[in-house]
């Protein structure tokens, strides 16, 4: 049996055209001027009084903030993306920049066996102001600490995120 050697890749024309023109349309997608954005992750710990509602114990947590008014952010809109195994939050509050430490979310969608979205929100955050907000729009990793009042929009189920974020 013979053995054949190595063949080179070969890409046809409709292939590269194809690619060319995928290229085309993300680049157009790219806003203008970049989103300023943390990622990393953490854990999120539910309180006893979310037992009732079927959350308990500690839940890995992807985390993505895009926080308001920074480079190529809304000036009174805060994103914030949590991602566990379960599902996701997406989450918009207006964080007013420090002048109070517990804020009501402006929207939030949550997605688990499909996606919720509440017309008025319940869930409220909170922060360690000075310690935990503003992110400090550094490249080292940033500690985090926030409570969710009513999480998962579960009257008096409390929840609390820790996580370590890098601006990306």
């Amino acid at each position: 049996m013979a053995i054949r050697p190595p063949q080179p890749l070969r890409f046809s024309v409709q292939a590269t055209a194809a690619g060319l023109a995928l290229s085309a349309v993300i680049a157009a997608a790219q806003p203008a001027s970049a989103l300023t954005e943390y990622l990393g992750g953490g854990s999120l710990v539910v309180s006893d009084s979310c037992a009732e509602y079927g959350w308990t114990g500690t839940h890995q947590t992807l985390i993505r903030i895009q926080p308001q008014g920074e480079n190529g952010n809304p000036e009174d809109d805060t994103q914030i993306a949590l991602m566990m195994n379960t599902g996701t939050m997406a989450l918009r509050v207006n964080l007013d920049h420090g002048i109070r430490h517990e804020y009501s979310l402006t929207q939030a969608v949550y997605i688990w066996n499909g996606p919720y979205s509440p017309d008025e929100p319940s869930m409220t955050v909170a922060f360690h102001l000075n310690a935990d907000w503003p992110l400090r729009a550094g490249a080292e990793i940033e500690r985090f600490n926030m409570i969710l009042f009513d999480f998962n929009e579960h009257e008096g189920c409390v929840a609390r995120l820790r996580g370590s974020l890098a601006r990306n």
